[in-house]
């Protein structure tokens, strides 16, 4: 535990970020104890509620990535949506954009690169402001190191690879399918996908 707090304030005083501000009402309980842990750890209470905040993100994202609920196997799909995760790192996401690449890092997220088949369409859902670009899988898996871990990062190039002036938002999307959709899983595989690739090319 006390590895854990002292990582905590090493991070949050190395660790600069854009913040944006948003308002929240919380339970007394809550904020009493974010008070009293933020005291305990040095740190501000904006600090102190951000942190807690990602980590709660972080088992949200995992849990959902991890729910094994699904009808096929998304290699059987010809249409994807791929999140950079731009929250996890902004470089990563940055390079899939930039590059015109579909990206996954670490285990298992890295699999999901490999089911990919040539001709698939890939969407790039960048959180908080939808689809991004879009592009076609070329079948042809290519690996790298990422954090200095070989082969931590799978990855394919996209052919026809094309960015939105104006992105796709989740709202739309969900609009589009006429249904609720995961999107804070690493890549899910879409059955009608044809209609968000019909929707863009508008």
């Amino acid at each position: 535990m006390a590895g854990k707090l002292t990582e905590l304030i090493r991070d949050s005083k190395n660790t600069k970020k854009e913040l944006v501000s948003f308002t929240v009402r919380i339970p007394e309980e809550l904020n009493s104890f974010i008070e009293e842990l933020s005291e305990h750890l040095s740190l501000s209470k904006q600090a102190t509620a951000t942190k807690m905040l990602e980590e709660a993100a972080d088992i949200a994202t995992d849990a959902i990535n991890q729910d094994t609920v699904e009808i096929e196997d998304s290699s059987n799909f010809r249409f994807h949506l791929l999140n950079t995760c731009k929250r996890h790192s902004l470089r990563d996401h940055q390079m899939m954009v930039d590059k015109g690449v579909a990206a996954a890092f670490s285990e298992p997220w890295k699999f999901n690169i490999d089911r990919i088949n040539k001709g698939d369409v890939v969407f790039l859902y960048e959180n908080g402001k939808g689809i991004v670009a879009f592009g076609k899988g070329t079948g042809k898996i290519l690996k790298r190191e990422h954090k200095g871990e070989p082969n931590m990062c799978h990855y394919q190039q996209l052919e026809g690879f094309t960015k939105l002036e104006n992105p796709l938002t989740a709202k739309q999307i969900k609009a589009i399918l006429g249904r609720p959709f995961p999107f804070l899983r690493t890549m899910t595989g879409i059955s009608d996908g044809e209609k968000i690739l019909a929707a863009i090319s508008q």
